[in-house]
């Protein structure tokens, strides 16, 4: 059995409660309440009597149907046709409120009641609504609480208003923070560096795209110009009531969105954001640049004492030098200590550059070919030298062997290629190929056949230089130039 609808019936008129009463009695579906005044509507809606009400312009002179808003019902209002338009509407604001109007012939007192059911029909489905919108507002915040990084809502200004629990860890009540600025938890060396009235007049005029964007803490755009990543130091308050700040020892990650909603039309508008703790990786982060730095210290320590070993191994080779009187054995030792000492600046090149992802060849080229030059009086004979290589940039395991090869290659040159004070040019060259390198040692001499030499063409450098350049997974080409010679060494890249 459906149960009856409690209706309170406030109208001005006598006659037309009892015709609404006659109604009634034939439609059965209401129980029907005929306040004489507000202070008994108030009665009825006390005592949890009514679930809708039905009134007009003369009850109560009007200012029940006035006030109408206010009272927690649904409601049909009757109006006559010379009732202001606006005052209907202003009456019947709510979306669960109704009105009709009056005929002479009283044909809609036996509309009310359908009327009645529709308000009421759209009242329930209101508040069935706002009851799967609150339950979906407590699991929002609910989860909101759970997480574990600090979720905020700041207002057009910056002012938060609303922070989620997680704030606690900072030192901070959220109800203390609401209503003041992010600034206040910001360490106030990084307020200049994220806040928009700092940040954007430097970014006047300038496009600069995503990529570029200024990252700010209260940063309005969406999608792929909102702000991502920005790490700023957030204070620690470790006294809440005499705002006592730690040093710097808390990090914030930064990511918000923009919302927009129409009531805020005209109004600055705020941001969402959520800051992640980010402490823990800050500080391993710091210890592994210690540690980094550390390595790269003894690394550069190491380089530097193989690099001086060798030296005295080159000196020890030289001191057995000036005794050995036989000059075809004191060219042995000559050839072994240029290439001890091309090994070593390998070594010397590395220590001494920035870090060691690989050797910088331009520069190691240039000081082997000083040094050779200058062991072999290149520059006293006329023999100048040329290096091409600013691209080149190997690690270690192929720079010893391609010092060696080069050492080999331009000795020679020096050697064999300027006889009888001819003057000229060695040069070195090594260029990046596909998944790969090439390197070229040429010089403007007499060639190959002119010198007749078989210590140039099948000597033990020779067999050294093939020796080496199979050791780089490569091959070799030699030819003769007009003037000079040129060696062709292409080799794969590790």
């Amino acid at each position: 059995m459906t149960t009856p609808i409690r209706l309170i019936f406030a109208v001005g008129s006598e006659g037309e409660r009892a015709a609404f009463a006659s109604v009634m009695g034939e439609d059965g579906c209401c129980v029907v309440h005929f306040p004489k005044d507000i202070a008994e509507v108030e009665r009825l809606f006390s005592s949890d009597a009514a679930d809708a009400i039905v009134t007009d312009f003369s009850f109560h002179n009007g200012a029940f149907a006035d006030w109408l808003t206010f009272w927690p019902l649904p409601a049909v209002l009757l109006v006559d046709p010379d009732d202001e338009l606006e005052r209907i509407e202003h009456t019947i604001r709510d979306e669960a409120s109704l009105f009709i109007e009056r005929d002479p012939e009283g044909r809609y007192l036996r509309r009310l009641p359908a009327l009645v059911r529709k308000v009421l029909n759209i009242r329930e489905s209101i508040t069935r609504q706002n009851a799967h919108l609150k339950m979906t507002e407590h699991q929002y915040m609910n989860l909101l609480q759970a997480v574990p990084d600090i979720v905020y809502i700041l207002d057009g200004e910056g002012r938060f208003i609303y922070l989620n629990d997680s704030v606690r860890k900072l030192g901070f009540e959220p109800a203390k923070l609401i209503g003041k600025h992010f600034s206040e938890i910001v360490h106030p060396s990084d307020v200049p560096k994220v806040s928009r009235h700092e940040v954007l007049r430097s970014f006047s005029g300038i496009q600069t795209g995503p990529d570029n964007a200024p990252k700010l803490f209260d940063e309005r755009r969406a999608g792929q110009r909102m702000t991502r990543n920005l790490e700023v130091r957030l204070r620690r308050n470790v006294d809440a009531d005499g705002y006592l700040y730690a040093a710097v020892n808390s990090y914030g990650e930064v990511s918000c969105t923009g919302w927009k909603l129409p009531e805020y039309e005209n109004l600055d508008l705020g941001t969402v954001g959520i800051i992640r703790d980010i402490t823990a990786r800050k500080e391993h982060e710091k210890e592994l640049e210690r540690a980094l730095a550390q390595k790269e210290i003894l690394l550069k320590e190491i380089h530097h004492r193989v690099k001086n070993n060798l030296q005295v191994v080159s000196s020890l080779l030289n001191l057995q030098e000036n005794v050995v009187e036989d000059e075809s054995a004191r060219k042995v030792f000559l050839e072994c200590q240029t290439q001890i000492q091309s090994m070593a600046m390998v070594h010397e090149v590395l220590y001494r550059s920035e870090n060691f992802e690989g050797v910088e060849m331009q520069k190691y080229f240039e000081r082997l070919i000083d040094y050779l030059s200058g062991v072999y009086e290149g520059a006293y004979r006329g023999v100048r030298h040329e290096v091409d290589a600013p691209a080149a940039n190997i690690d270690l395991d192929e720079a010893i062997p391609v010092a060696l090869i080069v050492n080999e290659l331009v000795s020679n040159s020096f050697k064999h290629a300027f006889p009888d004070g001819r003057e000229g040019c060695i040069r070195v060259a090594m260029r990046p190929r596909e998944r790969g390198w090439e390197l070229v040692v040429s010089d403007d001499g007499v060639g190959f056949a002119a010198t007749r030499n078989p210590a140039r063409e099948h000597g033990l450098g020779t067999e050294l230089v093939n020796a080496l350049t199979a050791q780089l997974h490569g091959f070799l080409e030699t030819r003769s130039l007009n003037p000079g010679a040129e060696t062709r060494i292409v080799f794969p890249a590790d």
